[in-house]
C-alpha cells in the first residue's frame, strides 16, 4: 500500500470517527436526557429544527459522478440521515458523504474540523451560515473539503476527500453539493 493510500485511508478514518463522535452520548447527568444531546443543546422537546432534506441531501447518484469527475461510484451507505459514495464501492480511494444532524449544535463539529483540518472558515450558501474546512495531503494539496451548514437546531455536512490526481477543487464540489441539498429542502 503506497503512502499516499495509507493517508487516505486513515484520512476516512479520522472522518468517520469524527462523524460518530459527533453523534456519540457524552453522557448523562441531572437534567440531561440520554441520546445524542449534551447540556449545551436544547432538549428535544425544545429543538427548533430546520427543513426536511431529501434521502441524500437530493442529490443523485449521476450528479455525484459529475460533480466529482469519479467513475464507478457505489453508494454504500444510506439512510435517513446521510449517504456515502465510494469509488467501487471499497474504502481505498476517494470517498464522499452527506449528513444531517437534528438537533445537534454545529459548534461541536466545527471544534473537531478547527482540530484536525489546514484551514476552517465562515461560509454562506444560499443565505445559511456554516463552515468550509480544508484538508492538505502533502502530495495531493488541498484534497479535502467539508462543508456544514446551520438550519435553526439541525445542520448539514458535506465530505469530500479525493485520494489522486487529476481531481476537481475538492472545496468547489463540496460547495455545490451543499448548494444543491440546500435548494432541494422542504
Amino acid at each position: 500500500m503506497t503512502a499516499t493510500r495509507k493517508l487516505a485511508v486513515a484520512a476516512g478514518a479520522v472522518a468517520m470517527i469524527a462523524a460518530l463522535g459527533a453523534c456519540s452520548d457524552s453522557g448523562s447527568g441531572p437534567g440531561q436526557t440520554t441520546g445524542t444531546q449534551g447540556p449545551s443543546q436544547p432538549q428535544a422537546g425544545n429543538a427548533k429544527h430546520g427543513p426536511m432534506f431529501p434521502e441524500c441531501g437530493g442529490i443523485s447518484d449521476q450528479t455525484m459522478a459529475e460533480q466529482t469527475r469519479v467513475t464507478g461510484l457505489v453508494t454504500t451507505a444510506k439512510n435517513s440521515i446521510g449517504c456515502q459514495w465510494l469509488a467501487g464501492g471499497g474504502i481505498l480511494g476517494p470517498h464522499f458523504s452527506f449528513t444531517w444532524y437534528r438537533g445537534s449544535p454545529i459548534g461541536r463539529e466545527r471544534k473537531t474540523e478547527e482540530l484536525s483540518r489546514t484551514s476552517v472558515e465562515d461560509i454562506n450558501i444560499e443565505g445559511h451560515s456554516g463552515f468550509i474546512a480544508i484538508g492538505t495531503d502533502p502530495t495531493l494539496g488541498d484534497n479535502l473539503c467539508e462543508v456544514g451548514i446551520q438550519f435553526n437546531d439541525d445542520f448539514i455536512e458535506w465530505s469530500v476527500s479525493f485520494a489522486e490526481k487529476p481531481f476537481p477543487p475538492a472545496c468547489d464540489v463540496a460547495k455545490e453539493l451543499t448548494r444543491q441539498s440546500i435548494v432541494n429542502a422542504k
